[in-house]
């Protein structure tokens, strides 16, 4: 469904509309009253000329205007859609029974302003249509002594419009059910489904904001890749129920020591990547690894069960520039293999590895 409130779009909308009254029902109209001028002499079809004239007058002014000042106006909205209607009446009780081709004219501009710029718009040119039936009904000699004709146009020009308008209202509230659920859908599909935590791809997509944040201030950024030590023993003594309620309560114990903006992310399994942005050569990045460590190490029990958990993490700090020269993916792997070290010096270690264009060092801290 079109959007009227976006100025671009508005434009191209009321373009649009200048287009259709150009090529539309003004040449048709132009050739009716030639016809009837022309060939078959009648002095009303002249009438209908000087209206249709100053209508393609009003409408090459009001294209330009448009074309010259793009955007939402109401006023110059409300102004096309009352000449229109006028335009309609004029021609009608000015030309009598010639005029009755025009009718159609009166219910196309209605719906035309209402598929375009919305209901509200589409009900005043229906409205006006209506009130325009009803006067030209009492004040024309032709159109006063076809009463079932007027009474048929006003149902018409007020049925049709109404009917229309649900539908666009139903489309309308069809759209924004529809962009909920693709919401919640592509939410959901950056999301683990058992920890609520983001999952890989919304990881990377986070290191990807976070490496260029860094390469912008001279920072750094971390990744800590990190297991459960124990998490196969738990599955398989007290079952998978039990060690799902186990990953849980390590991702809110890990995210209970992260700031707003780092980012934990489950990546399968019992194995869980924090992103950070650090300002230093791997202090802080060491020292959140430290707590999650410690705050895994006192789980101790799960539903009422003891369990002996540890966490192995790995941890790469790289700069903002070597951060996107070497990717997520890259970076990832590195802490991946860092974590596996840890795992081989014993578990319930730490291994980290700097990694930047002056610095490569590594280092491990029990």
């Amino acid at each position: 469904m079109n959007n009227p409130h976006d100025p671009a779009q508005s434009a191209d909308l009321e373009l649009a509309q200048c287009y259709v009254r150009l090529f539309v029902p003004l040449p048709i109209l132009i050739l009716w009253y030639l016809f009837w001028f022309l060939v078959m002499r009648d002095p009303d079809a002249l009438k209908g000329l000087d209206v249709t004239g100053g209508v393609l007058v009003f409408a090459l002014v009001h294209w330009a205007n448009v074309k010259r000042n793009p955007g939402v106006y109401p006023r110059r909205r409300v102004l096309a859609i009352v000449f229109d209607q006028t335009a309609c009446f004029v021609a009608m009780f000015l030309t009598g029974e010639l005029g009755a081709v025009v009718a159609f004219v009166n219910l196309w501009v209605s719906l035309g302003n209402g598929i375009r710029f919305g209901v509200k718009w589409m009900a005043l040119s229906a409205s006006l249509a209506t009130i325009g039936w009803i006067i030209l009904g009492m004040v024309s000699d032709y159109w006063s002594r076809h009463p079932i004709w007027i009474a048929s146009l006003i149902l018409l020009n007020t049925a049709i419009p109404a009917y229309v308008a649900s539908l666009i209202r139903g489309f309308h509230d069809g759209r924004i059910r529809l962009a909920q659920y693709a919401d919640h859908m592509e939410k959901m599909a950056l999301k683990d489904a058992l920890t609520g935590l983001p999952n890989r791809s919304a990881l990377f997509d986070e290191f990807e904001k976070a490496s260029s944040y860094a390469r912008r201030m001279g920072s750094a950024i971390a990744v800590l890749y990190f297991d459960l030590d124990g998490f196969k023993q738990v599955n398989d003594t007290l079952g998978h129920a039990q060690g799902d309620m186990l990953l849980r309560e390590t991702a809110n114990r890990a995210n209970a020591v992260l700031r707003g903006e780092d980012v934990l992310a489950r990546f399968g399994g019992d194995e869980f990547v924090v992103l950070l942005r650090v300002h230093d050569s791997g202090k802080r990045a060491r020292r959140i690894a430290e707590r999650i460590r410690q705050s895994i190490a006192s789980i101790g029990y799960v539903d009422g069960n003891p369990v002996n958990v540890t966490a192995s993490v790995g941890i790469v700090v790289v700069s903002g520039p070597d951060a996107a020269r070497l990717g997520a993916e890259q970076i990832v792997h590195k802490a991946d293999l860092n974590m596996y070290a840890a795992k081989k010096d014993g578990k319930n270690q730490i291994v980290l590895t700097t990694l930047s264009s002056e610095i490569r060092l590594a280092a491990r801290w029990a």
